[in-house]
Order: C-alpha cells, then sequence, then structure tokens
C-alpha cells in the first residue's frame, strides 16, 4: 500500500506504483481525506482521518493479499510509519522524503496563525482571519496551489504524534530521503532512522536538490531502490543496520 503526500493525490505515486506493478506486486494508492478535491476540504481535515484512510485502504489489501508491505512518501511516509507501528502482521515499510522537520516558512508561524484564526472565529471577525498561503508546487498539475494554515498545523501535529511511536516499529524499514531537500529537512529523515525499533533497517541519501524524488529525472533509481527492498522481505530475513549514499 503506497500513501501519497500533503496537498497531493495519487497520481504523486503513481510511477512507483507502476513500476512495482510491472514486477508482479498488487499495488494500491490511497486517496487521503481532503486530498485531490479542493484546498477547502483539507482545511476542514484532522491528521486523524488521514489515519483513517491509511486503516481503510491497510483493510482492503489485507483482503487481498497475504503480505502486505506499508510504504509512502512525504506525509503519506508518516503515515506508512505511523500504521506500521500499531500493526504486528505487514512485512514491511518504507518511507521516502518523510517529515519530522520542516524547511519552509509556514510552517513557522502555522501555531500562531491558527490561534488568530480560531480567535477571530469567536468574536465573529472572520474577514481577519489567515485561511490559506500561496503554494507554487513542484508538480502542478497534481498539487493545490493554496495550503491551508489549519492543514500545516495539523502536519505538525501528525509528526509530533508519530516521533515517539517509531520505536515500536519492528519490521524492515527503509527510509530515503533527498539530500538537499528544501521541504523535509534531512536531519528529521536521520532522526527518524535513528528512532526506528527495526533491527533491520535501511537508510538511503539520493543527491538530489527536490522534495518530489518519485517523479522527475533519476526517479527511476528511486523506484529500484524501493522494489530491491521490497524483493529482499522475508519473514526469516537476518536482522541487519546500514547506511549509504547514494
Amino acid at each position: 500500500m503506497l500513501s501519497h503526500g500533503y496537498m497531493a493525490a495519487p497520481e504523486e505515486v503513481s510511477e512507483l506504483a507502476a513500476y512495482l506493478a510491472s514486477k508482479g506486486y498488487w499495488v494500491y494508492t490511497p486517496r487521503l481525506r481532503g486530498h485531490g478535491t479542493s484546498p477547502e476540504d483539507l482545511a476542514q481535515c484532522s491528521y486523524k482521518e488521514w489515519i483513517f484512510s491509511m486503516e481503510d485502504g491497510y483493510i482492503l489489501m489485507r483482503n487481498l493479499c497475504h503480505q502486505v508491505v506499508l510504504g509512502g512518501f512525504s506525509t503519506g511516509a508518516a503515515l506508512a510509519l505511523e500504521l506500521a507501528s500499531r500493526l504486528s502482521n505487514v512485512i514491511g515499510v518504507f518511507a521516502v522524503s518523510t517529515p519530522l522537520r520542516l524547511h519552509y516558512l509556514t510552517s513557522r508561524f502555522a501555531p500562531l496563525v491558527d490561534s488568530w484564526n480560531k480567535l477571530m472565529g469567536k468574536v465573529h471577525l472572520n474577514d481577519a482571519r489567515m485561511e490559506f498561503v500561496e503554494n507554487r508546487p513542484e508538480n502542478p498539475h497534481i498539487n493545490y496551489f493554496r495550503n491551508p494554515v489549519s492543514g500545516v498545523r495539523e502536519l505538525e501535529r501528525l509528526m509530533s504524534y508519530v516521533e515517539p511511536k517509531l520505536s515500536e516499529i519492528r519490521v524492515p524499514a527503509f527510509v530515503i530521503q533527498s539530500k538537499d531537500d528544501p521541504v523535509v529537512h534531512p536531519s528529521g529523515s536521520e532522526r527518524i532512522f535513528n528512532l526506528l525499533g527495526s533491527a533491520d533497517k535501511q537508510y538511503t541519501l539520493f543527491n538530489f536538490d527536490r522534495h518530489g524524488i518519485l517523479l522527475g529525472e533519476g526517479a527511476h533509481r528511486v523506484h529500484r531502490a524501493i522494489g530491491d527492498f521490497i524483493d529482499q522481505l522475508t519473514p526469516s530475513s537476518e536482522p541487519q543496520s546500514s547506511e549509504k549514499v547514494s
């Protein structure tokens, strides 16, 4: 099961899904609540609803397949890790460009603006609310052009919720990061790797300068690395921990 990221839609992970399908795997890419519709829908969602979307997707896959691997990109990766921390019958999890610390400025003032918006709502000064900020996406045909401030706040809540659960993950895990990611700070993915409770885990850093490394130039290298990880997943695999730069 493969999840897309924040403000996106399943198409964001469609190339990876097609690659894995070509290797003979069944792949399902759930649409997270509030995504693939409108920014207004996203503004009404909490991170818990994104978790529910993942749970629904897992139930579907578990009824079709004896073995399930969880994976995701960006926010979808954080959601995959969260689900892996609670399930004992998945055989592996991979996380691409996972947010634990964010680069972009909006995240720094989102809690303050969110509190301001709630206050303005209580005193019925809705014109003073700042509900959206401009978004300039890497993939404009997929992502929203307006980012709800409440959504950024929910994303931060998700990260805070997931971090202490990482030690509960026991299945083989693969963490992938772009070296010069302008959205997700690489130190966050390194921290995720270090906090994982998995005895069998791998961290790979690709020398890209963009966030969306599952699409575009060089994406096939990331696809291949994920495919190799899944190919090697067996219940009897020997524990190992490794890091490499690609």
